[in-house]
């Protein structure tokens, strides 16, 4: 890995970052008591997997564009690398509340 692509990384992380914020509550909001405890519970994952797939088709497409740009394909490798761990943090989420992590 290069300068290039350790840069390309880094500004796809934050970038990915907004766009999942943009579409799905934070980790902290969809751990919380108060998420879990809601008589809308099943709606909203319904939603949030929603989000998932909003924001990990657009950080994807983003890769691919700056994998074609580069013809390199660390960028589109790195943007479904960052989208898997941005929907198994919120999968994560949603399995265990916060009150059940027992920290």
């Amino acid at each position: 890995m290069n300068d290039r692509d350790v840069d390309i990384l880094i500004l796809l992380i934050g970038m990915a970052s907004g766009i999942f914020a943009g579409f799905c509550p934070s980790w902290f909001t969809v751990a919380s008591p108060f998420f879990h405890e809601q008589n809308a519970k099943d709606g909203n994952i319904k939603r949030i997997r929603w989000g998932e797939g909003a924001a990990s088709v657009i950080v994807i497409a983003m890769g691919w564009a700056v994998s074609n740009q580069t013809k390199r394909a660390t960028p589109l490798l790195a943007s479904v690398l960052i989208s898997a761990i941005f929907v198994g943090g919120y999968e994560y989420m949603i399995a265990h509340p916060s009150t059940e992590d027992g920290c």
